[in-house]
């Protein structure tokens, strides 16, 4: 009999509080920048915004990890390097088979997701991360294109001197980090190097990977600061086992996927980007420029030849040249705060396609050049009606050309070039009332879309060219929710509503060619509901519910829930600090995910599973240094599970296996 960790069909929740360390002890005051874009009270904004600070000195690999409880964020544990980490947010990207859609990424106000709304976060060096912020709900429409959700990451900038070794070792990685920083006054600058060697426990799941990441920031007398950074990621070898059948998983969860062998499926990528952050707070007025430009290369070889005409290959050779402008200027007045601003955006994908000779490239399949553009003007606006109540919002007008020229034309692989825009207005507005000090209320609404990536728009079902017919996918979003502080508690409650319109499915699989159609509508409600408690100097807790209710309405698929959505997770944290004085910390993670629908005909499910993990962590101080080490049980009981599923898989590999009992441990040495 399941009885779930806690039961949770009546009621469920999801956490909207700050992870803090055990000195930090709920402090009078949490700063959240994604809801309204500025800095802001997390008792004051209006919206499902999450902030969590990264204390810990383990090193990090799959973002997913990193991601575990926060709310309105279903993070996929894919242990399988050659596929990007898997994240949706209140079912927004959840169609999603590879990479991250449907959500905006950003790190230190860059984004990380191209214009069309795909996005990665394997580039990032997860390591050097200060923080996270998370923005769900009708507020987040706010961020243009594909913005169901945001994930804000902010990096470690530099403060004093400092040099650190960081080891890690496991049965399935070997890590190393190197970093030092330099601080002279008013200017700082940073290095990072890393390396890591990897492997699932899958054969044929070998992976390689290279980071280093360069930052400068200097303060000026007048207000002015500017920050650089540069990002290289480079990885020569990322081996994919591919997903499992229903049936090969229950006979053996361990096993490689035989065409993974066949066609020595693997892949290699290779980023590097420059970014710039110049802004000056100034009496009652700031304003803010960001600029970046970078290029993605990519080869992968998929599980399966791609010979035929019209097919667009097995081997895939992408390169992504992008480059983008922000900029945005504010006014303080006596209770309004108003900011204007514009983004240009650009991405071009230079994609060919090859046939997969089991694991030599063959033949040309594919040629085309795909540029999308997109210019953005948006404004946004905080009144402090009076002491308790607050009224916030904003709307943003987003233009985007496509524009796809295909090279690769024969009497049996009709040309596939078109071109086409989209012209779309988002909006949002949400009420506060701070009840007490201790307790707040709000309720927002907000207009969002979302457009066909290149990948959806490549090819039509029973014509040749580009899914001109594709419309982009809307959402009209409602939320109501409170917020409550005190002593050493902190919770809060979220119930929301998200209907859309145009749903992007995919229409026809066949002949190495996938299509896609507008569906009819969806509809999302559920109940979010999170809670942080300091029991004692010793003892905390943490607490993640969640209930979405997520299902195709209309049409030929009515009734059927969203695929790849976990109709309820649970997520419960138990801390213990043994010895106040000392920096010595056990740590039990409980978490619980329902079945997983695989397609959207829901044919196919992911069981439900219950996952612990153990983590013990220390350290010394010794004289002009800092020794930090940890001890991991991930996976604790070995339970076999699948970490994600592979949505719409046509040829029904959908199960990604989770990693098995696994023991980790690694020190850390800061000078």
């Amino acid at each position: 009999m399941n009885y779930l960790p806690f039961k949770l069909s009546a009621l469920a929740l999801s956490f909207f509080s700050v992870a803090l360390s055990a000195e930090d002890r709920l402090p009078d005051e949490i700063i959240v920048i994604t809801a309204q874009a500025q800095q802001s009270p997390w008792m004051g904004s209006a919206a499902s915004s999450f902030r969590k600070d990264f204390n810990n000195p383990s090193l990090q690999i799959d973002a997913a990890a990193l991601l575990q409880h926060i709310p309105g964020i279903q993070a996929d544990s894919r242990a399988n390097y050659a596929q990007d980490s898997r994240l949706s947010a209140r079912g927004f990207g959840s169609r999603s088979s590879f990479g991250i859609r449907g959500i905006r990424l950003l790190q230190d106000g860059i984004p990380l997701s191209s214009p069309d709304g795909q996005g990665q976060l394997s580039s990032v060096l997860l390591d050097q991360l200060a923080s996270v912020e998370v923005l769900t709900g009708p507020l987040a429409v706010l961020y243009g294109n594909a913005a169901g959700g945001v994930v804000a990451l902010q990096s470690r900038w530099p403060t004093e001197n400092s040099a650190s070794v960081q080891l890690s070792h496991s049965q399935f990685a070997r890590q190393q980090l190197l970093s030092g920083a330099l601080v002279q006054g008013k200017h700082a600058t940073s290095l990072s190097l890393k390396n890591a060697e990897l492997q699932s426990s899958r054969p044929h799941s070998n992976a390689k990977k290279q980071q280093a990441q360069w930052l400068w920031q200097s303060a000026f007398d007048n207000e002015l600061k500017l920050q650089l950074r540069y990002d290289w990621s480079y990885d020569p070898l990322l081996q994919d086992p591919l997903g499992l059948t229903a049936q090969e998983w229950q006979d053996n969860p361990r096993q490689t996927a035989a065409n993974a062998l066949t066609f020595d499926t693997r892949k290699f990528s290779k980023q590097q980007q420059w970014s710039l952050n110049l802004s000056q707070q100034l009496d009652r007025q700031s304003w803010q420029l960001a600029a970046w430009s970078g290029q993605r290369d990519v080869g992968q070889y998929l599980g399966f030849d791609g010979a035929a005409p019209t097919s667009a290959g097995g081997v895939i050779d992408l390169s992504r040249p992008y480059q983008g402008l922000d900029a945005s200027y504010s006014w303080q007045f006596k209770q309004l705060r108003l900011s204007v601003g514009g983004a240009l955006e650009q991405s071009t994908d230079e994609r060919r396609g090859y046939v997969n000779n089991q694991g030599i490239q063959g033949d040309l399949r594919r040629d085309e050049e795909g540029e999308v553009q997109s210019a953005d003007l948006y404004s946004r606006f905080v009144w402090d009606v009076n002491p308790d109540w607050q009224l916030s919002g904003g709307v943003r007008r987003s233009e985007l050309d496509f524009d796809v020229t295909d090279f690769y034309i024969t009497p049996q692989n009709p040309d596939d070039s078109g071109s086409t825009s989209f012209g779309k207005t988002s909006a949002a507005l949400a009420l506060n009332f701070a009840q007490s000090e201790h307790l707040s209320w709000y309720i927002s609404t907000g207009r969002g879309f979302e457009t066909p990536t290149f990948t959806e728009m490549a090819y039509q079902s029973n014509s040749d060219g580009l899914n001109l017919g594709l419309k982009a996918s809307t959402n009209q979003q409602w939320e109501l929710g409170n917020k409550w502080q005190q002593n050493n508690w902190r919770s809060s409650v979220a119930v929301f509503l998200v209907e859309s319109e145009n749903e992007l499915v995919v229409d026809r699989s066949f002949g190495g060619r996938t299509s896609y159609r507008n569906a009819s509508e969806t509809k999302r409600t559920g109940v979010e509901l999170s809670a942080l408690w300091f029991a004692s100097a010793s003892w905390q807790h943490q607490w993640t519910l969640t209930q979405l209710n997520a299902s195709f309405v209309q049409g030929d698929l009515d009734g059927k829930l969203l695929p790849g959505v976990a109709k309820q997770q649970a997520q419960w944290q138990i801390s213990w600090m043994p010895f106040q004085s000392s920096e010595w910390m056990l740590q039990l993670d409980t978490l619980y995910r329902s079945k997983v629908a695989t397609s959207d005909q829901n044919l196919l499910f992911a069981p439900s599973s219950t996952v612990y993990h153990l983590k013990l962590m220390g350290g010394s101080t010794l004289p002009a240094m800092q020794l930090s080490y940890w001890l991991g049980l991930d996976n604790l009981t070995d339970k076999n599970y699948v970490g994600a599923v592979v949505v719409n898989q046509a040829n029904g590999r959908a199960f990604e296996p989770a990693l098995p009992r696994s023991v980790s441990l690694g020190l850390s040495l800061s000078f």
